[in-house]
């Protein structure tokens, strides 16, 4: 049989039916009754030992030379069949965990069939891959963990514990009436609850290892601090830290000096130079009117800070906003929305564990299955991860907007809800992401009142270090703000940033709690929303003045004393330089109308127009090559345009074949290459070939990275075609009307679209 035939597998066996069998072979037969196919007579199961036991393709001589005896009358090679056993399968989440609070567990699996019930974390989804943080060690840094709760004991790691409070390696908490300290306990049960023990939950790592660090039951220091991040680096993957600085809208706090040096430590040293990586949990203080960028543990390039979202997807009311939160879990809301359940002091369950404090440990979990997924990742590319697989989804929020770099990104929930499965996915076949650049920006010491009522804008041209290659930053991770300023009233401040891309992060709300006169000394504010975006260009400080109360003169400040920036990121392009992955495919589409003018105009002043360089001799087997391109920068008329989309070449030179839309006219080409002219006039096929390596023109920017990094995009109208260049990374140099970004590991070959959607493939 041809192999397209074949519905399975081969074996090297032979059913035989003979016309006659003589007596002696009958009864030698029965002397081997495995060559009898059950009941039926006259019918001879054989094998051949000379061939292979299973293959593709049949076995043309042995059948034939079995064919050829006269006295075998039929036979059959055998064929491996599928067959299903016809039960009645569950639904895809139902693994068989045995432990009685699991239905309960509404943030991971929709069991209840509740039309309220979400599982967008797709927790269940990784399980199922087989990912559940083995190998991988969590420690919760709080007031200790319960170490011999039965849900806890399992996976409990003595060498990822300490008891800093007490000086001893028994992280146990201190009981009380009031169970106080019942926080550290609650948080390592979400992060690895063992599985199937019938007790409780089910922790979302259940076969990590689980580990904790006594640390907020006395005095905390900066030496307790150091102490508690810097416990045995090499071998903890993550810490948790589900605490912080008083949320009450009006303290400004952060790590001290030690505490500061053992997060740098952590990240450069910690998992054998891999970086630990330190998730935080973002605050409290949304009924006090905090701002966790007065936090400055979540305000820290080296953490990771994760809000939270009600089961309903909208704001808790809790919840802290700022720019350098990076992602999103659920967590409690309401009084009468449901809360999470998790493990409690005394071996008991509790299902009324609330606020960030969630969050924290249920991302800490989820990396440990990335981890498991790929133990190579270094603390960047966990957060990178975090950026390319946390998604908006249902979550509600008035300011999300989509960065010069594709992302979607709100000071609420940062980059959205964490996906797990997208994120085991992405993990296993993730490349490291270059080495992180440093660009320390010149300090505005010039001084800059700040009017009341008035808006204070103060400039800074970066070049992003640019004549400093092992400074130079081209591709932005995290950017710092660093200032002093001089006020009356603190917390009558708001203070944001604008990218060269147009993005806006707000750094600092009016807090108003606020009332202290020190302003800000040295402080830092981290933003994460221009990630992936370019960081040379005009980046723009606005300091917005609004009185609560009438103040006196006479104690009016100077206002900003001085101001610096500080770049994070690459200077290759993260996930094509190296050969990294691709994005999960998905379209994100935003309305031109939604961008902000100024981001707007600084993508229409990134067109960037290239010219032929070499003629096309040739052209594809059953292709039509289009007319000689001539140059066409004239306007598309209302009505006309038609549009191409053509992805960048992966090595050399790449030949395509191009459909124009169905009715539309031969059109010019420019900037792709001469052309011969067409075989016949009435062809809709064009062939063109487009030069990855870098241009020799003096009209078109020399790409920064290799050729992945480039894509063009041809607009075909009945007059003229429009070249654009694009970086990689889903940042749009042109906005005319409705705009897309398709992010793909495979593009199709070609596409057809009208020009008022654009769409950068990967």
């Amino acid at each position: 049989l041809p192999w397209c035939h074949l519905q399975g597998a081969y074996r090297w066996h032979w059913d035989l039916g003979e016309k006659k069998i003589g007596k002696g072979h009958q009864e030698m037969a029965k002397l081997l009754r495995t060559i009898f196919i059950g009941s039926l007579e006259d019918y001879y199961h054989f094998h051949h030992s000379k061939t292979f036991k299973r293959s593709t393709l049949s076995s043309r001589g042995p059948h034939n030379f079995l064919r050829m005896d006269p006295k075998v009358e039929w036979l059959q090679q055998q064929e491996v069949k599928r067959r299903v056993k016809r039960q009645v399968r569950g639904e895809p989440h139902a693994l068989p965990f045995n432990d009685p609070v699991w239905p309960n567990m509404w943030y991971l699996h929709c069991g209840d069939k509740s039309s309220r019930c979400r599982s967008e974390m797709n927790i269940l989804a990784a399980w199922q891959r087989g990912y559940t943080g083995k190998n991988v060690v969590v420690t919760i840094l709080d007031d200790g963990i319960e170490r011999n709760h039965p849900d806890l004991l399992q996976n409990y790691d003595p060498l990822a514990s300490y008891d800093v409070n007490g000086n001893d390696h028994d992280p146990t908490p201190r009981y009380d009436a009031s169970n106080e300290n019942k926080h550290g306990t609650r948080c390592a049960g979400e992060v690895a609850a063992a599985a199937n023990n019938s007790y409780c939950i089910v922790g979302i790592a259940y076969n990590a290892r689980i580990g904790g660090i006594r640390m907020l039951d006395g005095d905390v220091t900066d030496v307790v601090e150091a102490k508690s991040l810097g416990i045995r680096p090499d071998y903890i993957d993550i810490y948790s830290a589900s605490w912080g600085p008083d949320d009450d809208g009006k303290t400004v706090d952060g790590p001290g000096l030690l505490a500061k040096q053992a997060f740098e430590h952590g990240i450069k040293k910690g998992r054998r130079g891999l970086g630990s990586i330190f998730v935080w949990a973002s605050g409290n203080g949304g009924r006090e009117g905090d701002y966790c960028s007065c936090d400055g543990y979540t305000n820290s390039i080296y953490t990771i800070s994760i809000s939270s979202t009600t089961e309903n997807g909208y704001k808790p009311w809790y919840l802290e906003e700022c720019a350098s939160t990076l992602a999103t879990t659920y967590s409690s809301g309401a009084f009468y929305e449901r809360k999470i359940v998790t493990t409690d002091l005394r071996h008991r369950c509790t299902d009324g564990h609330t606020g960030t404090s969630v969050s924290a440990p249920m991302v800490a979990g989820i990396i440990a299955l990335a981890l498991e997924a790929n133990p190579l990742l270094t603390w960047r590319d966990v957060q990178h991860l975090l950026v390319k697989t946390s998604r908006p989804v249902h979550l509600r929020a008035p300011d999300w907007k989509t960065n010069g770099a594709g992302h979607k990104v709100s000071h609420l929930y940062g980059f959205g809800l964490v996906d797990a499965d997208a994120i085991v996915v992405e993990a296993k076949k993730w490349k490291a992401v270059p080495p992180q650049h440093v660009c320390v920006g010149s300090l505005d010491r010039v001084p800059k009142y700040i009017r009341a009522d008035h808006v204070l804008r103060a400039s800074t041209l970066s070049s992003a270090c640019a004549d400093h290659r092992d400074q130079h930053v081209l591709y932005l991770e995290h950017v710092v703000v660093r200032l002093s300023i001089s006020h009356p009233r603190r917390g009558d401040l708001q203070i944001s940033l604008v990218s060269p891309a147009g993005t806006r992060s707000q750094l600092l709300a009016r807090r108003v709690f606020d009332h202290s006169n020190e302003g800000f000394k040295g402080w830092e504010f981290m933003t994460v929303h221009c990630w992936g975006e370019r960081a040379a260009g005009e980046w723009t400080l606005e300091i917005h003045d609004t009185p609560s109360q009438v103040r006196n003169p006479a104690v009016q400040g100077k206002g900003l004393k001085e101001w610096s920036l500080l770049f994070y990121g690459t200077a290759e392009h993260p996930y094509t330089a190296l050969g990294g992955p691709q994005s999960r495919g998905r379209t994100l589409e935003v309305p031109a109308s939604e961008m902000e003018p100024s981001r707007a105009a600084f993508l229409q002043s990134q067109v960037e127009v290239a010219e032929e360089e070499e003629e096309y001799a040739g052209k594809l087997p059953g292709c039509r090559v289009p007319p000689p391109p001539q140059k066409c920068l004239g306007k598309c008329q209302p009505g006309e345009p038609r549009g191409l989309i053509l992805p960048g070449a992966r090595a050399g030179w790449e030949e395509r074949c191009l459909r124009p839309a169905r009715g539309s006219s031969p059109a010019k080409l420019e900037g792709i290459g001469k052309t011969p002219r067409p075989s016949s006039p009435a062809t809709n096929w064009w062939c063109s070939r487009l030069r990855s390596k870098k241009s020799s023109s003096a009209h078109l920017p020399s790409p920064a990275g290799p050729p992945q990094e480039w894509v063009w995009l041809l607009f075909q109208s009945c007059s003229c075609v429009r070249v654009f260049s694009l970086e990689d990374g889903g940042g749009v140099r042109s906005v005319p009307g409705r705009m897309s970004w398709r992010r793909s590991k495979h593009p199709e070959p070609y596409s057809s679209v009208g020009i008022d959607r654009i769409r950068s493939i990967r």
